[in-house]
């Protein structure tokens, strides 16, 4: 029961984030939305002209924060926020897409299923950093985190697959 409720809850952030950044695409200007964006991953608002290191250093800049965020007592709450951030930047990203006019083809093939994929590995990693209140070890017990390395190759084999589609597919 416990392992299927993390999934929902991580779902649930997932979903609420993305139409979180949809909702604020409206909201911002487009100047500040391509400002945010073109940190987040260049390639959305430049297309071809952005080179592939950009969206692995981002990853990798995600991974680390959260990492560290973890390692302090007094701002492990916030790795799950932080996870959270990057779903509200996928959110955003898409409606941008899909509001500049992309194709529906390249959406749906590069940019949705991969993105979606990456953010969900990310929630578990931050899941795995830093249990939701429902998965808190009793006291005494560490914190398993054996499954951090499957996860960090798996996020790592699927960013790697969508910059492979996006050069040599799209």
């Amino acid at each position: 029961m416990v392992r299927s409720l993390s999934f929902i809850h991580l779902f649930i952030i997932l979903a609420v984030g993305y139409i979180g950044g949809a909702l604020l695409f409206r909201e911002m200007s487009a100047t500040a939305i391509e400002r945010v964006i073109t940190f987040y991953d260049a390639r959305v608002v430049q297309g071809h002209e952005a080179g592939f290191i950009r969206p692995v250093g981002t990853a990798a800049l995600f991974f680390i924060v959260a990492f560290t965020l973890a390692t302090f007592r007094k701002t492990r709450f916030l790795v799950l926020f932080f996870g959270a951030v990057k779903c509200v930047l996928f959110g955003l990203s898409s409606s941008y897409l899909l509001g500049s006019g992309a194709k529906m083809m390249a959406y749906s093939v590069w940019w949705f299923p991969f993105q979606f994929i990456i953010c969900f590995l990310f929630l578990m990693y931050c899941a795995i950093l830093c249990p939701p209140y429902f998965m808190n070890t009793t006291l005494g017990k560490k914190r398993n985190t054996r499954a951090l390395p499957t996860v960090i190759a798996l996020s790592v084999a699927v960013l790697a697959i969508e910059i492979i589609v996006f050069r040599f597919i799209l």
